[in-house]
């Protein structure tokens, strides 16, 4: 009888063990998850000032303006919450995923830094590479996320992306 006492009392308290470390586990995965959310929506928010900003100044054309007056302010706001959001990222991420963070911060850096004039010879194109550039990493910090949050699936690769065109004319005898 004894036995069967300490057998239970042991077998309930491994389940519970495992129960808790099951339940600790998904609270990690759900604040990984909300931290890693948060930094993409910040860094996304960034890199589209940058990317209205560089078409203020005619990099490109593939983005709607900005208000000149307001556009450097707005870039120095995404930017500290870009940097806030990065700062969660380190204290929960693997290493794989921060080598990814640092590399799309890289790459949102020269986005930055080229919308602002701060590279004094970049031109259309060194924005074009740049922003090139910058999918990939956020790619492949997507993909590392996703490997480290043991998502399934992949992503599916960039498009090209087309200049938006109106319907053709409706045939009239039609």
């Amino acid at each position: 009888m004894v036995i069967g006492a300490l057998t239970t009392y042991l077998v309930t308290a491994l389940g519970d063990r495992a129960r808790e470390r099951r339940e600790m586990g998904r609270q990690w995965v759900d604040r990984k998850l909300a931290n890693y959310a948060s930094y993409t929506n910040d860094v996304k928010n960034l890199v589209t000032v940058a990317r209205q900003l560089a078409a203020l100044n005619s990099l490109h054309d593939a983005a709607p303006g900005i208000a000149e007056d307001r556009a450097q302010s707005m870039l120095d706001e995404a930017e500290v919450r870009r940097s806030a959001s990065y700062e969660n990222v380190k204290l929960l991420a693997d290493a794989s995923t921060l080598r990814a963070t640092r590399a799309l911060n890289d790459a949102v850096h020269r986005l930055e830094w080229i919308a602002a004039g701060r590279f004094e010879q970049a031109g259309a194109d060194d924005w074009s590479q740049s922003w090139q550039l910058y999918q990939e990493a956020a790619d492949e910090f997507r993909r590392s996320v996703r490997r480290e949050l043991g998502v399934p699936g992949e992503l599916l690769p960039h498009g090209a992306w087309v200049r938006p065109s109106l319907p053709a004319p409706a045939d009239p005898g039609a």
